[in-house]
């Protein structure tokens, strides 16, 4: 539900958020430490589960820096940090900028500079200085971040919330790569091979990394969404923020990282590849382990006093599930630049990114296969199984959806399996991690040239003169029974 109340100050960074949050009773405070092996885990699952508050956990038993997290366990929270603005509302803004066509005339120039003056507050810029480098650690120290165990069987403590920035030439990324710490300034990157930052790293002759904890909360939202390349993620964040991020080059690396932040984390990808895992991951079991680049901690900077943002992973559904659907609604608008016949797309929670339905204006024979294919032309990895439904059906709506399937669905003519193709490494499905197969379903009503020449059978409808009729007399019968 938007967000209507005024807020009493504009949410620029995790402080401003947090403020925001205690005005509203969405914030507690945890006083009795606890320690990072296991017990900050569960207290956050906990929470999530539960539908609680977000959290500051302000001591550990290890002597570590406060902790706060569930910050985006409940949708409202989210709507919240996006001060009461629809994301895909915001993001369709975005799509005036790629329809803006090559002017043919004064007044269409003129129109132009204007769109692109409105556009250009998006644009991130850099500035000298900013609040993540008050203070310069003077010493090294990784086991000072709260980096946790979630599971039993995880072999460390793990970083979960951080968001890792890269650079490649004029390209740049961030998002969320969990980094299990193996000593006071080195860490492992879990990059998998189809991440754009992983491309990024492996091209630059000196792949270097910046790791920021808190930055704003749009910034932090928009870390777990996949945009295609070349489009820069930074635009998009500028676009749903209001206004462009502020950025401060790296002082040991050449990165550019937001202004704002709480901490930071510079280093750079040694060469050197180390086991990693297992880890208990997003899907409900343990990773595969499996070596990735060592990165070597160069420097870290701060605020003073800084909360470091931490998350938990788990069977669904979590924090990332409102992080998921938070990132359906920016991609949208997107789609359907590329998919125009696309009418909705819903990525349920449960279904951990694998499962997308998605509803359609079918227009030829075939239409269904040809949205599967472009979708996983995409964003390869996601979307296990795809089901694609008539723009009529609502696609939140899981018993219009199974109707659909089960009334129009011949198998052998209306599933599509595909094998050998990219897929998320954390899948346990597949025996070859980063390999396997995916399933298109088509259940939309077929056109003749799809059912063998003939009509496809017509809906049962009642006429609407009837039905508003008996509505009617069905609600005063039910009035009157007291129900």
């Amino acid at each position: 539900m938007p967000i209507t109340t005024s807020l009493s100050v504009a949410i620029k960074d995790l402080r401003a958020f947090m403020k925001v949050l205690e005005e509203r009773n969405e914030l507690v405070r945890v006083n009795e430490p606890l320690s990072v092996d296991l017990e900050v885990a569960a207290l956050l699952r906990e929470l999530m589960y539960r539908g609680g508050p977000a959290v500051i956990i302000k001591r550990t038993r290890e002597n570590t820096l406060p902790i706060i997290g569930n910050l985006f366990g409940r949708w409202d929270r989210v709507m919240l940090a996006m001060e009461g603005n629809d994301p895909e509302t915001a993001a369709s803004s975005l799509t005036d900028l790629l329809n803006l066509r090559i002017p043919q005339g004064l007044l269409d120039v003129i129109k132009a500079l204007g769109e692109l003056r409105r556009f250009s507050q998006y644009l991130p810029r850099t500035v000298g200085n900013g609040p993540v480098r008050e203070v310069e650690w003077g010493m090294v120290d990784l086991t000072k971040i709260p980096a946790i165990r979630q599971w039993a069987h995880e072999p460390g403590r793990f970083i979960t919330f951080g968001i890792t920035f890269v650079k490649y030439g004029n390209y740049r990324n961030f998002g969320y790569y969990r980094l299990q710490v193996i000593g006071r300034d080195r860490l492992i990157m879990h990059w998998q091979p189809w991440r754009r930052s992983a491309m990024y790293g492996e091209l630059s002759e000196r792949p270097e990394v910046a790791i920021v904890f808190g930055p704003d909360p749009v910034t932090m939202l928009m870390a777990g969404v996949s945009i295609p390349h070349p489009l820069d993620k930074l635009l998009v964040t500028g676009v749903l923020r209001g206004e462009g991020v502020e950025l401060v080059k790296g002082s040991t690396v050449d990165v550019e990282y937001p202004a704002n932040a709480e901490l930071v984390i510079e280093g750079e990808l040694t060469g050197e590849f180390v086991r990693e895992g297992p880890f208990g991951d997003h899907v409900g079991v343990y990773s595969i382990a499996k070596e990735y680049p060592v990165v070597r901690v160069k420097a870290i900077y701060s605020r003073r006093d800084p909360l470091i943002p931490v998350t938990v992973t788990g069977k669904p559904v979590l924090e990332d599930g409102n992080i998921i659907r938070f990132g359906t609604k920016v991609v949208k608008p997107l789609l359907r630049q590329l998919l125009p016949e696309l009418v909705d797309i819903y990525i349920p929670p449960e279904g951990l990114g694998y499962v997308i339905i998605v509803s359609i204006r079918k227009r030829y024979p075939g239409h269904a296969r040809r949205v599967m294919t472009a979708l996983w032309g995409l964003v390869p990895v996601l979307g296990k199984v795809i089901i694609v439904v008539d723009e009529d059906v609502n696609v939140r709506n899981w018993g219009q959806v199974m109707y659909a399937i089960a009334a129009h669905v011949n198998p052998s003519r209306d599933v599509l399996i595909i094998d050998n193709y990219p897929v998320e490494e954390l899948d346990p499905s597949t025996p070859t991690p980063n390999l396997g197969s995916k399933v298109g379903i088509d259940a939309t009503r077929k056109l003749p040239e799809e059912y063998g020449g003939r009509e496809y059978p017509m809906d049962v409808t009642a006429p609407s003169d009837v039905i508003d009729r008996v509505r009617r007399i069905v609600d005063s019968l039910m009035g009157r029974s007291g129900n």
